[in-house]
């Protein structure tokens, strides 16, 4: 028992490990690629609140649970624990073979080809829920990049255009707490109760004249629509991973994990990954698919968290992967400066990835299946 728990957190934990060296970037790319920052902070950052998304997704993950769980399997049909282990160890295999080839992949994608893969060869077609994979996951799946390509594009378009020579004249917020003069007895000012003063000016007029103040910028606010992604995307993507590694558990020979554990531990697995790996995809969506500064980057990544959020709560397993790219080719279509040639390699990585996961989940089964049953 003890060896067949071991054996299922290891695995668990490689997948969230390959899940956050490729899926980091999706959050932090944008802050690399406007020039907010470098790539060491920034895979940093993304990594700090892609654990926190992993730890919360314990409390709001009862519908991912219920999906990645048992709901993709007909009634009557019951997986083996060869064909769960399997299911992990393929799509782990293919998320570290894109992320070594600096292929921006979904981990969703992967994990479901390998699903698929693993229960149609193992017991047949009847056994999979096409209905609810059709429904719950692939329309979820199909739509969320245009979605998110369609909205980013729209509110640029509303946003007023910026010129690389505006960026010392950024809107700031400026909050001072001042003290306010009254007179006291004998005529004399004495100092008042405090009052909170908020002034909008240019963020080089900020710096100069409110050097004490509390400043929010766009850059600012870009950081913190990049965490709210990461921590979408652990949210999102970890329950998946528990869900799988609960499945094989109560199919072993006696493996018995408890599931805030394996959330600790897939957490844990995701910011290693992150902090290991994550540069390499990084620099493709950074660098590789249009010039972008603050505005956009912002804008991109508070599409991607908005409807990864959602997606993570209604059990909607959305690939971030396919959101933040989505949002990102929406920034280039604005700007009119997408690399095609970059987008054609994403394209491909997407398409291929359904099959290329199932034809290995199915290898994986039968190893497994013939090699330890």
């Amino acid at each position: 028992m003890i060896v067949d728990s071991l054996v299922l957190i290891a695995v668990g934990a490689g997948l969230a490990w390959a899940n956050g060296a490729n899926d980091v970037s999706k959050g932090i790319a944008t802050l690399v690629g406007s020039g907010v920052t470098d790539y060491r902070r920034a895979v940093a950052w993304g990594a700090l609140w892609t654990g926190v998304g992993g730890l919360l997704g314990a409390l709001l993950s009862g519908a991912m649970l219920s999906t990645f769980g048992s709901g993709l399997m007909a009634e009557g049909f019951t997986p083996t624990f060869a064909a769960a282990l399997g299911t992990l160890l393929c799509a782990t295999t293919w998320v570290l073979l894109a992320t070594w080839t600096r292929l921006p992949v979904s981990t969703t994608h992967a994990i479901v080809g390998s699903l698929i893969g693993v229960t149609v060869l193992s017991q047949g077609g009847d056994a999979m829920r096409w209905s609810v994979l059709v429904d719950k996951i692939a329309l979820p799946l199909l739509l969320s990049p245009f979605l998110a390509l369609g909205l980013t594009w729209l509110l640029l378009r509303l946003l007023p255009a910026r010129t690389p020579a505006a960026a010392a004249g950024d809107p700031c917020l400026c909050a001072t707490v001042q003290p306010t003069l009254q007179v006291g007895p004998g005529g004399h000012a004495v100092l008042g109760a405090s009052r909170l003063v908020v002034v909008q000016a240019p963020a080089a007029v900020c710096a100069v004249e409110q050097p004490s103040a509390v400043r929010l910028t766009l850059g600012r606010l870009h950081w913190l629509t990049s965490g709210a992604t990461s921590l979408a995307r652990g949210m999102n993507d970890g329950p998946k991973i528990v869900a799988l590694s609960l499945a094989a558990g109560a199919l072993s020979r006696g493996a018995q994990v408890p599931v805030q554990w394996l959330f600790a531990v897939v957490s844990l697995g995701m910011v290693g990954g992150s902090l290991v790996a994550g540069r390499r995809v990084t620099q493709v969506l950074a660098e590789g698919v249009t010039p972008m500064d603050d505005q956009e980057g912002f804008v991109a990544n508070l599409m991607t968290a908005g409807l990864v959020t959602a997606g993570a709560v209604f059990g909607l397993p959305m690939s971030t992967t396919h959101v933040a790219t989505g949002a990102i080719f929406g920034a280039g279509v604005r700007r009119g400066s997408l690399d095609w040639r970059a987008l054609r390699q994403i394209a491909a990585a997407w398409v291929v990835t359904l099959p290329a996961a199932a034809a290995l989940g199915g290898l994986c089964w039968w190893v497994i299946e013939h090699g330890v049953g």
